[in-house]
């Protein structure tokens, strides 16, 4: 049976962020260790780290806006809210999450202290242009040193490393190996 107008309003209040989902994970993933298979011993040493602790995302998105942004960014969560009931109403596998549309994540550099790393993303584009964005640092993260440190916490890792702020602890960098983007999905991200 295929979901009503009711379903489809249902589902779009339920909805925690919106992002731009990379397609190939496992492709991201082997480019990163590539990237620290080649750094030296100082640089590679928390990656080392998260790798050998299984601390490695699987999947991994940048997040256009999260449901705490949508009362300050109130024009972009509409504007992904009506493509996601849009893509909704288009859909006919039964998605609860079909695609909003294609994009393309353009990595800039990756960003780590001892709790996080994640890759800032220079550019987010979709298939008619520059994706709306409320987060002011688009990044993907990488992984975290423990479960008690959660992802969205990359935010504040980069605000401090764009001021040059280490006074929560050193945050290094390094640039991300040259590539044009890598190619997304546009999603809702619903509760499990």
């Amino acid at each position: 049976m295929s979901p009503t107008h009711e379903d489809h309003e249902d589902l779009a209040e339920q909805v925690i962020y919106y992002c731009l989902r990379l397609l190939d994970p496992a492709a991201f993933a082997a480019i990163v260790d590539k990237a620290y298979k080649n750094a030296n011993g100082g640089e590679a040493q928390f990656y080392q780290y998260l790798k050998q602790n299984n601390r490695i995302q699987s999947e991994f998105h940048v997040t256009l806006i999260h449901v705490h942004d949508r009362a300050k960014s109130p024009e972009i969560w509409q504007h992904y809210k009506a493509s996601y009931k849009e893509a909704l109403r288009r859909d006919n596998t039964g998605s609860r999450t079909p695609s909003l549309g294609p994009g393309d994540a353009i990595p800039e550099c990756f960003v780590w202290d001892e709790r996080i790393m994640a890759v800032a993303v220079r550019e987010i584009k979709g298939k008619d242009g520059p994706l709306p964005c409320a987060n002011a640092h688009p990044h993907v993260t990488i992984g975290t040193a423990n479960d008690s440190i959660h992802a969205f916490e990359s935010n504040g890792l980069l605000e401090r490393w764009r001021k040059g702020d280490n006074s929560k602890g050193m945050i290094q960098s390094m640039p991300f190996p040259p590539r044009d983007s890598f190619r997304a999905s546009v999603e809702a991200n619903l509760p499990e």
